[in-house]
């Protein structure tokens, strides 16, 4: 009986390559104006992953503007000892009477703390399920449903944060569930989107948005924040990014399909390119997950360890470093990259 169905999985692959190659087959000789779309869909995981961490960059750089540190230093500390560094000799008093121009919420370092790790423990959350959605329901949906949903977190931010700072955290813990989709079911868009010998190079583009992201909006940030014209400084950085995100929303919900046998526009030539060049298990009924292998094998928790070390240590620099150069060593917010 598994023979059977083995049998009938694999041919899909072989009736989908002979279905292209025929006469009738409804595609359009070359595509359109030529346009090559596993890399349209190359370009959107490039923006995806720019999103990913654009958001978690202004949120970081957002958070100097919002605070007043020095109301809160002030509070912590009678005796004009603080944990920075020493600013111009100033008299501690009169440091705190200046603090008008100063952010507007007396957060204390761990709501703030919260405020930034509420959208890596959404992230987190968020992996798994997402990746059995994509696999489920179609990878489009929960690509698009991540996407819209972060946007739309990120962009009522500084609603939520006039609310109050939790009402702000729930916020960002939408966000980051929103980027847990994101992630796995581009992985199963570029499976099915890739041919093998091209993942590689294609997913390398894909995640440079990643350092892409995170340098743009480090060297963009600042100023915006600092603007007094720019929708109010600090908000800005929400709206705008945001709104660039329900952009990226719409481009996906119209350009993006789960596979190439379902774009209209896909030349033959690249269709066929694709499916000669996939592997044939793509196409059958996947086995049980073996999770009694996966957990006693040494190799998947040495895997885990590396990736948990080089993602904690990235996390941890987007998110304090901004806070460390503005508060610790006194770097105005526009200096910061």
């Amino acid at each position: 009986m598994h023979t059977i169905k083995r049998d009938f999985n694999s041919s899909l692959a072989e009736k989908a390559i002979r279905d292209a190659r025929s006469p009738g087959f409804q595609l359009k000789d070359s595509g359109l104006s030529g346009i090559q779309y596993r890399y349209v869909v190359t370009l959107f995981g490039f923006f995806t992953y720019f999103e990913l961490d654009c958001f978690r960059t202004a949120t970081s750089m957002s958070i100097v503007k919002m605070v007043n540190s020095t109301a809160v230093n002030f509070k912590k500390s009678l005796n004009d000892t603080i944990d920075s560094c020493p600013l111009y000799n100033m008299v501690m008093e009169e440091i705190f009477l200046e603090s008008d121009a100063e952010g507007e919420y007396n957060w204390s370092p761990e709501i703030q703390g919260y405020v930034l790790s509420a959208g890596f423990l959404g992230y987190v959350i968020s992996q798994l399920p997402g990746g059995l959605a994509a696999e489920t329901y179609g990878a489009k949906r929960v690509y698009l449903s991540g996407v819209l949903l972060a946007s739309l977190a990120h962009l009522l931010s500084p609603l939520a944060a006039w609310h109050s700072c939790y009402t702000l955290i729930v916020i960002q813990l939408l966000r980051g569930l929103g980027q847990g989709f994101q992630s796995p079911a581009n992985s199963v868009v570029t499976a099915n989107w890739f041919p093998k010998h091209e993942r590689g190079f294609l997913n390398s583009l894909i995640f440079l948005g990643s350092g892409v992201g995170s340098f743009i909006t480090y060297t963009t940030s600042g100023a915006m924040c600092s603007s007094s014209t720019l929708l109010g400084g600090w908000p800005s950085v929400y709206f705008i990014y945001g709104g660039l995100g329900l952009v990226l929303s719409l481009c996906i919900h119209l350009f993006l399909y789960d596979s190439p046998k379902e774009h209209p526009n896909i030349g033959r030539v690249e269709l066929l390119y694709i499916l000669e060049n996939q592997e044939n298990d793509l196409f059958q009924k996947k086995p049980p997950t073996p999770w009694n292998k996966i957990l006693t094998s040494i190799p998947v928790y040495v895997m885990t360890f590396s990736v948990f070390s080089h993602f904690w240590a990235f996390t941890h620099q987007i998110s304090e470093h901004p806070i460390f150069l503005a508060n610790i060593l006194h770097f105005p917010i526009e200096t910061i990259r």
